[in-house]
């Protein structure tokens, strides 16, 4: 009877900045992946796709025979360790990532006084009132693209303008599967974290709440003005290192992941590796104990958090008081 080897990633303290990543196929100029020391560089975690390579399972009979899984044949096959070769060095160079640009800040005043505003912006004045909205509107600098669109802009701490990312809302609210990147890697425009312009050069004592989408930083503020500086990620995946970094040495940084066991688990796994990299991360899970079946029950899965802040009766409010 054959049982499958344990495996366990050890992931390599120092960066290989030449390798071409197993994942996204480009050079490791700006480090996001950091490969495996015992696997080799071909394997490892990317931070910037959220992608993790590791080799194929292994299982061992009785006789200390290795064997791996050929999925198409559907069968076991004999491993041979000859064929565990580090190929990185194989894969043609590819061209270097461009060096990084900024975006004119007029180009955020072209979009920021267009009317009629963006859905987003509307239903928030619906629920919190003109003098809140136009206040975090100015903050976060929310535009309103000429098809409709909510502009988020990515401004980084010395108040240049990195990156844009348009979303599109239903009137409700709710954002759809619809959004545009006019400015790309590419190009050489990189994404900071939203809101990180909020931050305050030197004050390490600020407490900073980091959370996967744009509107809900912008809710954060809104509920929570005097309690802490509202920050977002952008995505499951969207903490990276490169994005992480403005945050080290900071005190207090805390991470609301979405309410899923699924976005729990991802962003504690993401926290673990940002903070072997000398980060001080901490998970602040609200749905902490309750799995995805119980949440399904309480109409909490996969909830917008906004519908969560909206109801100031709800314990979980509370609790960030």
């Amino acid at each position: 009877m054959k049982k499958k080897v344990e495996q366990k990633m050890i992931f390599a303290k120092k960066r290989d900045y030449n390798l071409i990543t197993p994942c996204c196929g480009k050079v490791n100029k700006n480090g996001a992946f950091q490969h495996s020391e015992n696997f080799g560089k071909k394997f490892g975690y990317c931070f910037s796709c959220g992608k993790t390579t590791a080799p194929l399972p292994i299982w061992v009979d009785g006789n200390n025979n290795e064997f791996i899984w050929n999925n198409e044949l559907r069968k076991f096959e004999k491993r041979f360790k000859s064929l565990d070769i580090e190929t990185t060095s194989l894969v043609p160079k590819q061209q270097e990532l461009p060096v990084q640009k900024f975006i004119n800040e007029n180009e955020i005043w072209k979009h920021f006084y267009v009317e009629p505003e963006n859905n987003l912006l509307r239903y928030l004045r619906k629920n919190y009132g003109d003098d809140k909205i136009d206040e975090v509107k100015e903050m976060y600098a929310i535009g309103t693209y000429t098809d409709g669109g909510t502009m988020f802009w990515s401004i980084n701490i010395n108040n240049n303008v990195q990156k844009l990312k348009i979303s599109y809302y239903n009137e409700n609210g709710k954002r759809t599967n619809n959004f545009k990147v006019p400015y790309t890697n590419d190009s050489g425009y990189y994404s900071c974290l939203f809101g990180e312009h909020l931050l305050i050069k030197g004050c390490k004592s600020q407490v900073v709440i980091l959370v996967e989408s744009e509107k809900t930083a912008i809710v954060g503020a809104i509920l929570f003005p005097n309690h802490y500086t509202w920050l977002a990620y952008g995505g499951l995946n969207g903490l990276t290192e490169s994005k992480g970094e403005v945050l080290k040495g900071f005190e207090k940084v805390l991470i609301v992941p979405d309410f899923s066991e699924n976005a729990v688990n991802a962003i504690q796994k993401r926290i673990d590796l940002l903070n072997h990299q000398g980060f001080n991360l901490k998970i602040w899970n609200l749905v902490s104990g309750i799995d995805d079946e119980n949440l399904k029950k309480l109409g909490l899965y996969n909830c917008d958090l906004e519908d969560i802040f909206r109801n100031q009766e709800n314990p979980i409010f509370n609790s960030l008081l």
